[in-house]
């Protein structure tokens, strides 16, 4: 599609730009609960929906901008499937009871992105982490040949076990592969993209949630890294 989604959908419900968006900001926060719905306990679930709809949290809102990037991509068809489907008065919380319109989000949104797009949404959420870091150090690793590869990344894993807070496994992988994709110029198999794919979507609030003990352990790991690195010198 050519043009923005929020723009040419006609809902048949106003005129206004305002209420497209409306519906745009209910379908991503519906998208983002019903991947994240089978990691809740039953008493978790309208805590994790008030969230969705009142706070900003990083990878909610990662996986948010993935919707969003799918929804974008809509073909005519699906558009104006969309567009049938009543969605008047209802707020986000009331969508949850549209039978049909959660029936268009798993199908157009959750199922994609739990199977044949996975990989997609594991890249996508592990670049938005590095967009987010904002890290000069990572920038000249990627640019050092004398390196060595495998083993800058056995400093940095290494690295994560001495942190003061401790990371799970997930945790880690997630940040492993993280450094891998920057120091491979962002061509990891699918395979790998996918595995963390998987992950994220388990562990989208946990990981909103600690995002600053992420954040913080990789920098801090990977600082570490470069300086163990540059004590054995040039390789030879």
């Amino acid at each position: 599609m050519n043009k923005n989604t929020i723009e040419i959908i006609d809902f048949s419900l106003s005129t206004t730009n305002n209420n497209s968006t409306a519906i745009i900001n209910g379908l991503k926060n519906l998208f983002v609960y019903l991947i994240h719905q089978n990691n809740l306990e039953v008493g978790q679930k309208d805590t994790f929906l008030k969230v969705l709809a009142e706070k900003n949290l990083p990878m909610l809102d990662m996986a948010k901008q993935f919707a969003i990037h799918l929804i974008n991509n809509f073909s005519d068809e699906v558009v104006q499937e969309l567009s049938a489907i009543q969605t008047e008065g209802l707020g986000f919380k009331n969508m949850l009871d549209n039978e049909e319109l959660v029936d268009f989000v798993e199908m157009e949104l959750v199922d994609p992105t739990t199977t044949y797009r996975k990989w997609e949404f594991g890249k996508f959420a592990i670049e938005h982490f590095i967009n987010d870091i904002h890290n000069t150090e990572l920038e000249k690793i990627k640019s050092d040949n004398e390196i060595g590869f495998e083993e800058f990344v056995e400093l940095f894993a290494s690295n994560l076990d001495t942190q003061t807070t401790k990371l799970d496994n997930q945790e880690k992988l997630f940040l492993i592969v993280v450094l891998r994709h920057k120091l491979s110029k962002n061509k990891l198999n699918i395979t790998t993209y996918d595995v963390v794919g998987s992950s994220v979507q388990r562990n989208l609030l946990g990981m909103s949630l600690r995002m600053g003990i992420l954040k913080n352990s990789f920098r801090e790991s990977l600082s570490l890294a470069i300086k163990n690195q540059n004590r054995k010198g040039p390789k030879r």
